[in-house]
């Protein structure tokens, strides 16, 4: 499965939350990243999210798409590493990728916040 950030979200992704505007990270999250990470869980796929195309990013998007999938939806980091491969074929959202890489390794679970 493939979900091109730029395409099928928005070319401007930005803030974490609906307070930040429409396409914020817990939006992205909720609505791209997890249904998909469950459905690669169980079908064995893999989930590829494609970096280029989108104009601008904030850091607080990919902390929260990409962190919160540890942090909120109670996925462990070695099972986000094994399901999602993130691309980035342009040198300027390489950055972004290593970014959202980070994001996920550092992230740790909150209390309170695990999903079914």
């Amino acid at each position: 499965m493939e979900i091109s950030i730029a395409k099928d979200f928005s070319p401007y992704p930005a803030g974490r939350t609906g307070q930040d505007g429409p396409n914020n990270g817990t939006r992205f999250r909720k609505e791209h990243l997890v249904p998909a990470l469950k459905e690669a869980g169980r079908t064995g796929g893999i989930v590829t999210v494609d970096f280029d195309g989108v104009r601008s990013f904030g850091t607080s998007f990919l902390e929260e798409a990409f962190g919160g999938l540890v942090r909120l939806e109670g996925f462990e980091k070695r099972e986000v590493q094994d399901l999602l491969e993130l691309r980035a074929e342009k040198p300027v959202y390489r950055t972004y990728k290593r970014l959202a890489l980070r994001y996920i390794k550092e992230a740790l679970p909150e209390e309170n916040h695990h999903a079914a």
